[in-house]
This record gives C-alpha cells, structure tokens and sequence, in this order.
C-alpha cells in the first residue's frame, strides 16, 4: 500500500484520537480500542515506511495514548511517604558501611582529641580556643558551668544554630567530591573537638553534668555530622570506585544515593536546633531523669531510623537492595539548531550539550587553553609573590583579584596587572571558538587541524565580540556591575554571532538579536550565574572571611583542608602561606575553566532562537526541499 492511500484510509481514527486528547469525557474503552489500532498501524508503518514521518507521528500517538492509559494519579502526600518510609531507608541501608565507617572514624577522632588533652591541658585552648576556656572556667567559679548555652535571644539562637548545623553537614557531605578527602577533615576537625569538649570538663570534675548537658543537643547534632558524612564517604565512593561506569556515571549514581541520605538529616537539623536553644540553655533546673530521658529517647530514635528500620525494610523489599540509580551514558546528541527555544529549554539543552560534548571539547581546546592560563597564571604569582605571604580579609576574592589582574583590589600591581587581564582574553577566545565548533555540523569528525582552521577563519572576530563583555567584568566596579546586569543581555551574543555568522556586520547582529532576546539572554544569566554561585559555595563560601590571623570566621570544605593542611606546611617549609594561596588559585581556575563553556553553549542556544525568529533559516531550508521529496523512493531530504 502506498503511502499516501496508508494515511487516507486511517487518518479520520488518528484524528479522532488527537481530539480525544483535549477532552475529559473520553471513554475508556475508546481510548484501549484505539490504542490497539494506532499499535497496529504503528507496527505496519515500521515495516513498510521506516524513515518516513508518518511512522514518526504514529509513535508520538502510541506514546501519547500509552501515557493516558497508564498514568496514575498524582498521590503527593503517598509518593512523599513512600520516599520516607521506603526509599530513604533502602538508600542508608546500601550506604550502611559508610556510616559504618563514619562512625568508627568519628570515635577514633574524639579519642584522639580526649587523649592529647590529657597529655597536654593546654592542648584545649588550641582546639576550643582561648577565649572559649577562659569563658568557661569564669563560668565554672560561679557555678554555671556551661552557661555559654544561655547567652543570647531564643529564636535567633534557634536560627543560628539550625542554619550553622545545616552548613556543617553540607560541608562533610560536599567534601566527598574531594575523593572523600575533604569529609575526612571534616570529621576529624568536629569529632577531635567533641573529644577535647568532654575531657576538658572531665578534667574540672563535670563529666556528667557536661555529658547530660550537651548531649540534650548533641545526640541528634553529632550523629547528623556523622551520617552526613557518610553520605559524603558515599558521594566520595564513586569517584574512588567507579566499577564498570565512568566516573562521572558513578558520581551522579553515588551523588543521588547521598542525597536521599541528605534529605533525612531536614527533621534532625530542627530538633537539634530546637533542643539546643529552647532545652539545653535550661539544664540547672531540669531533674536528671528528663535528661537522661531525653538523651536515651534521641540516641533511640536515631538508631531506629538509619540502623533498625533501613535492615526491616530492606528483608521486606530485597528485590530493590540492589536497583541502582539511572546514569546514561553521556551520547552526543543533535539538537535542531532551528528551533525558538524557551528559558527552559536553553537551559536544559545547555546542559545536555556540555554533557555530551565535554570530551570532544576538551580534546580539542585543552592543548590550548590550559597551557595558556597556566602561563597566565604563573606570570602573575611571581609578580605577585609577596601577595601570596599572607591571608586577607575576603581571600578567595583576593586570589582571583591576583589571577585575574582586577585594578580595584587591593593588589593590584599597575600596568602589569591591566595586560594581563587582556591577556585573559587568549583563553577565552580558545573556549568560546571550541564551543562554537562543536556546534558545526558541516564536519563529521572533529579534530584539532581542523579546529585551528575554524580558529584562523573565526578566532578574531570571537576576540572582537568578547571585549566589550571583558571591559564590563574587568574594568568596572562591582557597585556599577549590579545594574549593568541589565544591559548584559544586549553584548551576550555578540561573540557566538562572530562565531556563526555569515554576515559582514557580525558583531552588529549580535547586539540586534541580543536586543530582540534580551529576556532569554537575562534569565539565562540569572539562572546561569545562580547556579554556578551556589556550586561553588562549598570551597568559595561567599561568608569565608578571614581575620588577621589567616583563620576563617566561617568555613567552607577547601577552609577545612588547608587548615589541615597549613600546620604540617609550616614543619617543613617557610613558604607555607604562600603554598596555601596556590592551592586555593589552582581550585579556583579548575572550577572557572571547567564551566565557562556554559554561558558560551547557552549563548550558542539564544543565538539560534533569535536568528530563527527573526530570520526564519529552518524554514527557509525547508523550502528548499520543497518538492525533492519522493513517494515511492527515499531520498537524502527524507533525512533532514
């Protein structure tokens, strides 16, 4: 049958079917009967018209009716019980020998702690600090031992102290991504504290009356420090341990099973919060029973949900012990670079493409723009080598400020920090000519000869259009920056319309199509912007802020290794501060590098949208193809 006389005989039924879509008094039986017959013409059409768009169309209506039949009810409060009662319990029981571990850790950490204050009183001071202890014994000698617990207002102590707990647990869960190394510090630096805490009281004959006052707190505190960093040991597992899946496959696997850990740790976080400012503050006149009470009830309750309960869950359901977390492959993917995107769209195909085209991305412009911001880099440090002797107010601001030459830092070094912030624009242009490549589908294989050549053709002009945007971020004040957000959006395409335009006036259509997507473009960098700014918060915490002596008031995971760090530093070398700044600069240009090419693929996506709205060249191909189309044989349009 041909098929045209295919589409005749049956399209009055798909019609009736497309009808039914958008009414609620479709019949059931209906709606089975003519599932069955769009299968059976679905099957015909995949034998006799397998690259034809009617099988295309008749799939999307399978699907379609498939999802009608099959679909359940939305049950929010049932799916969220289930998560709590099922899937958070399977998730800690798979993760059982992490916690396992944490635990064993945490225990031999307090011993070491409670071991080298009885070797050394003063041993105390440097862990709790000096102010702390001499706060302490004045509380001591006038009969309130722990009466630090009483100063301040009750609900924004509860805030406080809910949130700082908040931030510790995403610290030993996030230290993971360090191949675990950061959850170790972590733990160390909490569980050795905990360990000086009670023998310092030992020592002042308050061992009890400490145990039943902290512990008010602390059972449910400690132990979310505990499990979440054995959620970040099981986040850390899948770097170390990839098994038969690529490490980033492992990693998403190992990341959502830490998450689900994360999430149970939301109840604890309150009622550790809520004990301590509300309960603990009170413990003089409270009767030792009801703090006994309540210490025994929380360690109860805690071993019920992640050590009784994960193991009766798990021999009610022992088929999903072992389900693992969907991870695909990351497939390269063709997008249709002809179609009006949504903000959401740009978004998810950004990543998408990122994701699959990482590799090819970085094969192709590592051997360009690493060794370029290394020289960079380098040139800089020895310029700025006696920056890097001390510690500043905001020091991951002031790192940057030496990388990148910024003039309003307190660092800066005159002219030789304003070429080099020119300079910046070799890398840059690298990234962004790399990320307009991949997007080329001219060529079938890509390849580095070949990159080059898209380089000398494009490379200046990409440079042209990333000027403007590089005056912006550089040369104006972080006070001006807020409100140029606005006008960002107009100078965002203009390098990916150097990089894929044919026309003579490049850089002026990318300022026309940014005017005409100015929404696109500023969502994307809000969101963009956004979403980078809270990933890096776990080793560029926006509230790490030094003091004189180099110490954080607040830290972040890289804070809490390289405290770790600078002591065995300072044994062996005299350039210990300096070494750390380094360390520091180095994570730093591995976050930047291994992200920039977002905001170029998203630029890319708002490009295409906008020369499609404007110039509609997807329909213009189309008519090109008009009448090359055969019925009785396929062509090469058939494939377009």
């Amino acid at each position: 049958m041909k098929e045209t006389r295919f589409i005749s005989e049956n399209k009055n039924k798909w019609a009736k079917f497309e009808r039914s879509r958008h009414s609620s008094e479709t019949d059931p039986d209906d709606t089975r009967k003519l599932y069955t017959e769009i299968n059976n013409d679905l099957s015909y059409a995949q034998t006799f018209y397998k690259k034809r768009t009617v099988r295309a169309y008749l799939n999307y209506l399978a699907q379609e009716a498939h999802r009608r039949l099959y679909r359940q009810k939305k049950e929010p409060f049932g799916s969220v019980w289930s998560a709590w009662t099922i899937e958070i319990p399977l998730a800690i029981y798979r993760a059982r020998k992490n916690l396992l571990f944490a635990l064993v850790l945490f225990l031999v950490y307090a011993v070491i702690g409670a071991f080298s204050t009885h070797q050394d009183v003063d041993f105390a001071r440097s862990i709790l600090g000096s102010n702390y202890i001499n706060i302490t014994e004045e509380n001591i000698s006038s009969g309130d031992p722990l009466g630090i617990y009483g100063t301040g207002g009750q609900g924004s102590m509860f805030v406080q102290i809910t949130l700082n707990n908040i931030k510790v647990a995403l610290m030993c869960f996030f230290g993971g991504i360090l191949f675990s190394l950061g959850t170790h510090v972590i733990l160390f630096n909490n569980a050795v504290m905990v360990g000086v805490f009670q023998y310092f009281f030992k020592l002042k004959g308050l061992l009890l009356t400490s145990f039943l006052t902290i512990w008010i707190h602390g059972a449910f505190e400690i132990s979310a420090i505990v499990i979440a960093s054995g959620a970040g040991f099981t986040l850390g597992h899948g770097l170390l341990f990839p098994g038969s899946y690529t490490r980033l496959q492992a990693l998403q696997m190992s990341g959502m099973r830490g998450i689900r850990i994360m999430l149970s740790l939301i109840p604890i976080f309150i009622i550790a919060g809520f004990l301590e400012s509300f309960v603990t503050r009170n413990y003089q006149i409270l009767p030792e029973w009801s703090k006994w009470l309540i210490v025994l009830f929380s360690f109860g309750l805690v071993l019920f949900y992640y050590v009784v309960y994960p193991l009766l869950v798990a021999r009610k359901y022992p088929e999903k012990i072992h389900e693992t977390p969907k991870a695909e492959p990351f497939k390269k993917q063709r997008f249709n670079l002809h179609k009006i995107r949504k903000n959401t769209e740009v978004l998810r195909d950004t990543f998408q493409h990122f994701r699959g085209q990482f590799y090819s991305f970085w094969r192709i412009t590592g051997p360009y723009i690493v060794p370029s911001i290394a020289l960079i880099a380098i040139y800089q440090n020895v310029m700025h080598w006696k920056d890097l002797q001390s510690f500043y107010y905001f020091d991951w601001a002031t790192q940057c400020s030496i990388l990148f030459g910024n003039p309003y830092s307190q660092v800066f070094n005159g002219t030789s920090d304003i070429i080099v912030s020119f300079l910046w624009l070799i890398p840059l242009t690298f990234c962004g000519a790399g990320v307009f490549y991949t997007f080329d589908r001219s060529r079938k294989e890509q390849s580095p000869r070949e990159f080059l050549h898209f380089l000398r053709q494009k490379g200046g002009f990409i440079l042209l259009g990333l000027i403007p945007l590089h005056l912006v971020f550089f040369f104006v004040p972080y006070y001006f920056q807020i409100p140029l957000i606005f006008l960002l959006p107009l100078l965002l395409l203009l390098p990916a319309s150097a990089g894929y335009s044919i026309d003579k006036n490049k850089l002026t259509e990318g300022f026309n199509f940014g005017a005409k997507h100015w929404t696109n473009g500023f969502v994307t960098l809000l969101v963009l912007s956004l979403g980078v700014f809270f990933m890096a918060q776990p080793f560029g915490f926006v509230l790490s802020i030094h003091e004189n002596a180099g110490t954080p008031i607040m830290r972040d995971v890289l804070d809490w290794f390289l405290d770790f760090l600078q002591p065995i530093l300072l044994e062996v070398t005299d350039y210990h501060t300096a070494i750390i700044n380094l360390i520091r600069q180095l994570i730093y240009l591995a976050f930047f590098i291994i992200l920039l090419p977002l905001y170029f693929i998203a630029s890319s996506f708002i490009y295409f949208s906008a020369r499609e709205e404007i110039q509609a060249t997807g329909l213009y191909q189309q008519f090109k193809q008009f009448g090359k189309r055969s019925k009785t044989q396929e062509s090469s349009a058939d494939y377009e």
